[in-house]
């Protein structure tokens, strides 16, 4: 059995309504002239699935209505707040449920005066949920923020335990280049090098090595970042509210449902990689750090070899 949502709107609502935020791709919108009569607006999406065009018909609870019109979206990654829109009075009428709204849509003549009427009608309607524009926003902007909190966290202890692991593995090949250099630094001390002048050489070259693989590192990381700001890839973040379940009615935009589905706000959010300077200084000093520390605990194994042992060694 065939099944989609059916919202009640009222067809002289032009300025707000769940229809603002649709485009007509195909015949007309509702229109003043049309309360009382069976015609219809169809979603794009749903028309594509059903078979469903202008001058069609469609039945809703057993009446046919004349299809005039097709919307879609103004958004391509959300859909619209329901599958067929008819005249409020008509959907109230088939409902049954007399003459009742579920839904009313208010439009501020400021946004200065939004605030004020929102705890105005709250006031006077305090069994009403009412919601602004701004709160849909909140919705979307407190989801992202968890989100990136999450992100952030989780790309934090990730780049900790990288940076663990990368210098300990510069340690593990600074220790095994000292074993392979054992009669090199054995003459150093044999002739009059102290331990911390074979620390200082050893960890030297490791800073050097570790400074190289950095600059390496960071003119990567820039070429990729500077490729992600071009490609700009997007997400979509959406908040809404649920049109009424059952017989309901529908105020000026609003509308009674035959089957609910979601009326979606959507923000589409470009994805870049910053660039900035500490960022590229903290991935150097990171790096040089790594490598002083590998140098450093190399240098120690260096510097506790024995001459005498060094120089009898096979190279």
């Amino acid at each position: 059995m065939d099944s989609f949502s059916v919202l009640g709107v009222d067809p002289g609502a032009t300025a707000a309504g769940p229809l603002t935020a649709a485009t007509v791709s195909g015949g007309r919108a509702l229109t003043s002239s049309d309360a009382g009569t069976d015609v219809a607006v169809v979603d794009a999406t749903y028309a594509a699935s059903a078979s469903l065009a202008v001058g069609g018909t469609i039945d809703v609870a057993g009446t046919p209505f004349q299809i005039v019109g097709i919307v879609a979206s103004a958004s391509s990654s959300a859909d619209t707040a329901a599958n067929v829109y008819i005249p409020l009075d008509v959907a109230q009428k088939l409902s049954g449920a007399g003459d009742v709204v579920s839904t009313v849509y208010v439009q501020a003549g400021s946004s200065d005066r939004i605030a004020a009427i929102q705890s105005a009608l709250t006031a006077a309607l305090p069994t009403a949920t009412v919601s602004s524009q701004s709160d849909l926003a909140s919705t979307v902007s407190g989801s992202l923020a968890s989100a990136s909190s999450l992100i952030t966290n989780l790309g934090t202890w990730l780049s900790i335990i990288v940076l663990v692991v990368a210098v300990a593995l510069a340690v593990l090949f600074t220790i095994s280049g000292i074993s392979r250099r054992t009669r090199e630094l054995g003459t150093l001390k044999a002739i009059g090098w102290s331990n911390a002048r074979v620390v200082g050489q050893v960890a030297g070259e490791s800073v050097v090595q570790a400074l190289i693989g950095g600059v390496i590192g960071v003119a990567l990381g820039l070429i990729r970042a500077l490729i992600i700001n071009i490609i700009a890839p997007t997400v979509s973040a959406s908040a809404g509210a649920t049109a009424g379940r059952g017989p309901g009615g529908g105020g000026r935009g609003g509308g009674s449902g035959f089957g609910g589905q979601l009326a979606q706000t959507t923000t589409e959010i470009a994805l870049h990689a910053p660039l900035s300077l500490w960022i590229v200084g903290l991935a150097l000093v990171l790096a040089v750090l790594g490598g002083l520390i590998a140098g450093v605990f190399g240098g120690w194994r260096a510097a506790r070899l024995s001459a005498a042992e060094a120089l009898r060694a096979v190279s």
